[in-house]
């Protein structure tokens, strides 16, 4: 693969503040600064700017600016970098994000990019006109887009968005609509005056295209097929053998069924098989009224009994879905309309970007997930790094983290150069050309290394008990 001109990348370097909102979670921003910068030993709070907040806890950064030097950010690229955590409440970090940008362009800087490695309320993007269970609810995305864009940032970069709908709401809140997509009442109308869905589709695969402009999703699908393929508890199991033919993937709902489908392709194994389902509520986000059917099987699916099966999804909130669903899957996948079962698996993989796992709750929602899910390992990534360190002692025992540090610098590099950042981390020719580029732009962490072990025995060790003479 080609290598950039060391002298562009110099270029780019030169123009870079990276800024930690919050000193919570101060080492990854530093790991992504120093991956970033090519140097050890960043200090960010001396270097570029001190997060801080008076004794009475009033937020009040400062950058670090050479003195009679105005406009010292002229020329100047902020990146502003946000990680949610139980530590921090998300309304906190995003408001933090309001006032750093405003410093920013306060002081002149000509770029302010949010890189937040989750975007927060991601989940909260649907308005009760388009949804009844959000009777009384605010669209908490589109009040985020609103406030961002006033108070100066021109992106925002994250992680495995929930839903591509929210660029579209990036795109109206950016004034980036073209009026050929409005009703002729409201093309003179501010973005602030345009009513969702009545004016503005959000769905509209168009609005969420030009919305990408200024929201820009890495999507992780690449670097959970390079693990699977290369680091796994399957790379000496079976299931991988004959081209994939004992691994099948599974979409639980229809918004999951995007990020299967570029799993799939990624990880080339052409004998795997997918399964979709479709998940309802009958209540929002309420674990206990999920029921889950088979809508469509891949070509060359036949059967779950004795494969793999592969759940993937942006994130667990508290476990109770998968669980359900988990229980389902193990009953032999039987559909409710038509009463066809699909086959019990031998196994399953649990993968899930975003471990929400309950905020402060995180070690009780792991230990339900490892008790109530028949799993032979779950996969999760640090886009919330307290999971790297504050596990229960079981999950421990069957969980991977893909750490992404170093795919976080790079991406802002290749925003700094113009890179689209969708492409740059999919799509690729090969497996080979895939695991070359991917290999080095993520690393893992393990608690244990047992379980990838294929029939591994307890094993009994002799007792010492020594006495003493008293």
């Amino acid at each position: 693969m080609r290598i950039e001109n060391q002298s562009v990348i110099k270029d780019v370097l030169s123009k870079l503040f990276i800024i930690p909102l919050s000193t919570t979670h101060l080492d990854l921003v530093t790991k992504i600064a120093e991956y970033c910068l090519g140097v050890k030993g960043v200090d960010l709070t001396h270097q570029f700017m001190t997060p801080r907040s008076f004794s009475v806890g009033e937020y009040c950064p400062r950058f670090a600016l050479e003195e009679n030097k105005l406009p010292n950010l002229q020329g100047k690229s902020v990146y502003m970098v946000l990680i949610p955590s139980p530590y921090k409440r998300p309304e906190e970090l995003i408001e933090r994000a309001q006032i750093g940008a405003f410093a920013a362009k306060e002081h002149y800087a000509d770029k302010v990019v949010l890189l937040t490695t989750e975007f927060p309320h991601a989940r909260q993007d649907r308005g009760w006109e388009e949804d009844m269970k959000a009777w009384g609810e605010p669209t908490t995305v589109r009040a985020h887009a609103r406030l961002l864009k006033a108070a100066g940032v021109d992106e925002a970069i994250t992680t495995h968005i929930h839903s591509p709908r929210i660029p579209a709401y990036f795109a109206l809140e950016w004034g980036l609509v073209p009026k050929e997509l409005l009703p002729p009442e409201a093309r003179e109308f501010p973005p602030s005056e345009l009513k969702v869905p009545q004016q503005v589709d959000v769905k509209n695969i168009q609005i969420q295209e030009i919305g990408k402009k200024v929201f820009k999703s890495i999507s992780p699908h690449a670097f959970l097929a390079d693990y699977i393929l290369h680091q796994s508890s399957l790379v000496n199991a079976p299931y991988l053998k004959e081209e994939g033919k004992g691994l099948v993937l599974k979409a639980l709902d229809k918004g999951n069924r995007g990020f299967i489908d570029q799993l799939y392709d990624a990880l080339f194994l052409p004998n795997a098989s997918r399964i979709y389902c479709n998940k309802a509520r009958t209540a929002k986000n309420d674990p206990n009224s999920v029921s889950v059917e088979v809508v469509e099987i891949s070509p060359h699916f036949d059967t779950l009994d004795g494969k793999i099966e592969l759940y993937a999804d942006d994130g667990i909130e508290t476990g109770g879905t998968q669980m359900r669903a988990a229980e389902w899957s193990d009953g032999g996948n039987k559909c409710n309309a038509t009463g066809k079962s699909y086959g019990v698996p031998a196994d399953r993989l649990i993968y899930f970007t975003h471990p929400w796992l309950g905020g402060e709750a995180h070690l009780s929602v792991q230990e339900r997930l490892v008790k109530g899910i028949r799993a032979r390992e779950f996969i999760t990534t640090n886009t919330r790094p307290y999971i790297n360190d504050a596990q229960y002692h079981r999950f421990k025992e069957k969980s991977t983290v893909l750490r992404f540090a170093e795919l976080w610098a790079d991406a802002l590099i290749a925003n700094e150069l113009g890179h689209d950042l969708e492409a740059r981390y999919s799509g690729f020719s090969c497996e080979e050309e895939q695991h070359e580029f991917i290999s080095s732009l993520y690393n893992i962490k393990r608690h244990s290394w047992h379980f990838l072990v294929e029939g591994r025995q307890k094993e009994r060790k002799e007792i010492i008990f020594r006495l003493r003479e008293y």
